[in-house]
């Protein structure tokens, strides 16, 4: 009874009236593999793609101020908060197998509101939007959205995300454009590919599966210590066990500020992380074959406001959906939700244990750059076999293509001819547009949905 109670009140209409096509995946949401051992594997191997958690943090933190030792406590907060919230998501929440941890979208919101407004109204703004975000998801206002997100729409915005995630894995892969990261990224890449067509029934398929996390150890550590690019001092200096905090950085009513012009600025970027959460969700569906429903969207938005809550009594960022976890069940095809649990777990480790999360750090970033390389193209590969299940008209045709061309070009003129500087001087807003592929093209393709194939139909 209280299982039907929940799906009344998130709604169970289905976002598409068909499934579209895609690839059935080994292990569905709802499988198991057959041992621990398999588990572990697959589990692990989705937390070493996520270099978000140490990425993100250090631009609040240099914002703030903290020094190299108050960085490295604030990253394993961060960690462990992700865990947590990927629990929280893929039990009480959408139940996808969706990674949580700190988001690009709010970090760009963050990292200057803390800079201008302090840590206290940065932390207060986190706090009342993850409150909001719940709000939202709780109040099944989500479902007036299932009409604006038909197949092609989401199908585009996925394609989006995979193209945007790519720029960043195309610049991990370069670096300064020595030709060690090209040898690195190079072998990382030939290894996944050698591991996932050529050894398919070896162990029953594990090493397949499991190639991106073998490519990764192999390449990383072992041919990256060869050539000294293992940063093992990094590993050498983190302690091997730190308990997480309770309001770190004060809470409310002892440290925390609720200014409401911090909050609306968060607010800002609470809007752009949850309009680009509810295309992974739409990108785990295709790639699960799973149904995507109305019920998706409300718990998971909700969960990810629950989430970001909890994060800021940890003295973590906000968190939401991670976009490369879903390329790694594209690759793998490996959509168990109870992986994911294992990686939540793992990802708790690695914030009690900040020398075993340091491995991850310490290793060359041309490598995880290839590995990204390979996950958008799964995302990317996604999202055109969901536009190739839509309706074939002109009005699609031009929703696509417009769409990706100002979702690809505005950001990368923006960030690299007219520059960092011009970008800063924008409202929050506007920033994202001109920042951010993924929200730029959720409301492109959503705007040109409605204006071509209903405003200017006949």
């Amino acid at each position: 009874m209280t299982d039907h109670k929940q799906e009344n009140n998130f709604g169970e209409e289905q976002v598409w009236d068909s499934m579209p096509g895609a690839e059935e995946p080994i292990y569905g949401i709802d499988d198991r593999p057959g041992s621990l051992a398999e588990s572990i594997l697959y589990g692990w191997q989705h937390t070493l793609v996520d270099i978000s958690p140490f990425v993100l943090p250090l631009a609040v933190a240099a914002a703030i101020g903290m020094n190299s030792g108050e960085q490295a406590t604030f990253i394993n907060y961060c960690l462990f908060a992700m865990g947590i919230a990927t629990l929280i998501q893929t039990t009480i929440g959408n139940r996808l197998p969706i990674i949580q941890g700190p988001s690009a979208t709010l970090t760009g919101t963050l990292a200057p509101l803390a800079g201008q407004l302090g840590a206290p109204a940065m932390w207060g703004g986190i706090f009342i939007g993850g409150l909001i975000e719940m709000t939202i998801g709780a109040s099944r206002i989500l479902r007036i959205f299932r009409n604006l997100f038909p197949v092609t729409v989401s199908g585009v915005i996925i394609i989006a995300i995979g193209l945007s995630l790519g720029q960043l894995a195309v610049r991990l892969m370069i670096g300064n454009g020595s030709s060690i990261n090209f040898i690195l990224a190079g072998a990382v890449i030939l290894l996944i590919f050698v591991l996932q067509l050529r050894f398919q029934n070896v162990l029953g398929g594990i090493v397949s599966r499991g190639a991106i996390f073998i490519a990764i150890w192999v390449i990383g550590l072992g041919a990256g210590g060869i050539l000294g690019k293992v940063d093992w001092g990094l590993v050498a200096a983190k302690p091997w066990f730190q308990l997480p905090a309770l309001f770190p950085y004060g809470g409310p009513g002892f440290g925390w500020e609720f200014g409401v012009a911090a909050i609306l600025v968060v607010l800002a970027g609470y809007l752009g992380s949850m309009v680009e959460s509810l295309g992974d969700y739409a990108a785990t569906c295709v790639v699960a074959k799973e149904k995507y429903t109305v019920k998706h969207m409300n718990r998971g938005i909700f969960a990810e406001g629950l989430g970001s809550v909890i994060a800021s009594t940890l003295g973590a960022l906000p968190v939401t959906s991670y976009t490369q976890n879903i390329g790694i069940i594209a690759t793998t095809r490996v959509a168990s939700r109870y992986v994911v649990q294992i990686a939540a777990v793992i990802l708790l480790l690695y914030g009690l244990c900040p020398k075993f999360g340091a491995l991850l750090v310490a290793m060359p970033r041309p490598v995880l750059g290839g590995v990204f390389v390979i996950v958008c193209g799964m995302i990317t590969v996604s999202g055109i076999n969901l536009v190739s299940a839509g309706p074939k008209t002109t009005a699609n045709a031009f929703l696509v293509g417009t769409t990706l061309i100002f979702a690809v070009g505005i950001p990368v003129y923006s960030g690299f001819v007219l520059g960092k500087e011009w970008l800063d001087q924008l409202p929050i807003f506007f920033k994202l547009l001109a920042g951010n592929g993924v929200v730029l093209a959720v409301l492109l393709a959503v705007g040109l949905n409605m204006l071509l194939n209903f405003g200017l139909k006949e």
